[in-house]
């Protein structure tokens, strides 16, 4: 892709994509009132994003509901072997995210497990073992505030979102409980939604050879129990914010929660998490550029003024994203790793 890449992406493009992250599975007869297009013109719109890899819908596990144990995994890797090592870690199912680093680290993983155990075992049996890799350094995650369903592109008006949000609260409908997202019954469907977080309950029926109106009722549980986290995500290059960086920071326990809600207001933020060790708070942005970064970590210290940056990393390439492969230019590929595997 090169440096005019932007212009693949128009602001009804954007328009669109911003829709998507507010309510993912939308209708296109929903949303063309919003938008103000036809329904017809939206679906051609994003057959288009997502067939370029411009932009995707996925699903994944809710932390908050018990779907996942995460943690980040920081792998250094022997001389020369760092390309060996990611194409070795890129088809493993339980390795959600990798990230090149620009130092102190080679790689950085985010990884995930339904158990405890089933995480360590991850890390110490699987990525431990992997040939190239030298060394790991293991921080479990103790909580999400702040993930990237939550991220915006701030390319609607305030009056558009709320008309995208009440539409999502009439389709969400009553919250129904937990369902089993590994088990025979949802683990085929929720496989399906990690390859297309919008397909459609005829879609899906056709592909697991299962009665759509069973799927149809199948579906609409799951929707409703909100064990699925839906996103939209868009090439990162194409977008006002094309530099990651990610903090490590020394954090007392008791300033946490007033950190976490200063550093919600700032729109960069993709990322914050409570997790275990010395340093014991993260946070992820998406700046405009290097000379951002600056200012950005100046805001930073302000939100959390009793806390200590350790580390910056600015985040080279991403080369898997919650399950899906992307190209060097942020495009995603067209191909994903099922986070739950069969």
């Amino acid at each position: 892709m090169d440096d005019n890449a932007h212009h693949l992406l128009s602001e009804e493009d954007f328009a669109l994509a911003h829709a998507l992250q507010v309510h993912p599975r939308a209708s296109w007869s929903g949303l063309a009132p919003v938008l103000g297009s036809s329904a017809v013109t939206l679906a051609r719109r994003w057959q288009r994003l997502r067939d370029s890899g411009l932009a995707w819908v996925t699903s994944y596990p809710a932390v908050q509901e018990g779907g996942m144990q995460v943690a980040l995994v920081e792998i250094d890797c022997a001389p020369g072997r760092l390309d060996e090592v990611a194409v070795a870690l890129e088809t493993e199912p339980q390795v959600m995210t990798i990230e090149y680093a620009a130092r102190g680290r080679d790689l950085l993983l985010t990884v995930s497990a339904p158990t405890f155990t089933g995480l360590s075992g991850l890390v110490l049996d699987r990525i431990g073992r992997v040939p190239g890799v030298a060394s790991t350094r293991t921080h479990l995650t103790a909580a999400v505030h702040i993930e990237g369903s939550q991220w915006r592109l701030d390319a609607l008006d305030a009056g558009q979102i709320d008309a995208v949000r009440a539409l999502l609260r009439a389709d969400l409908g009553t919250r129904a409980a937990p369902v089993d997202l590994r088990g025979p019954v949802y683990g085929p469907i929720v496989r399906e939604l990690g390859a297309d977080g919008r397909a459609g309950a005829a879609a899906i029926a056709a592909r697991l050879g299962r009665p759509a109106s069973t799927v149809r009722r199948q579906l609409a549980t799951l929707l409703r129990s909100r064990s699925l986290v839906f996103r939209c995500e868009v090439a990162q290059l194409l977008t006002r914010w094309p530099i990651c960086v990610t903090w490590w920071m020394r954090l007392p326990t008791a300033d946490v929660g007033d950190a976490v809600r200063r550093i919600r207001t700032d729109p960069r933020v993709r990322l914050c998490l409570s997790l275990t060790g010395p340093e014991n708070f993260l946070v992820t942005a998406w700046t405009h550029s290097l000379t951002e970064l600056v200012g950005m970590q100046s805001a930073l210290e302000r939100a959390a003024p009793a806390a200590e940056i350790v580390d910056t990393s600015v985040i080279l390439r991403i080369r898997k994203r919650m399950g899906w492969l992307l190209h060097p230019d942020g495009r995603c590929t067209g191909r994903s790793v099922p986070l739950i595997p069969e």
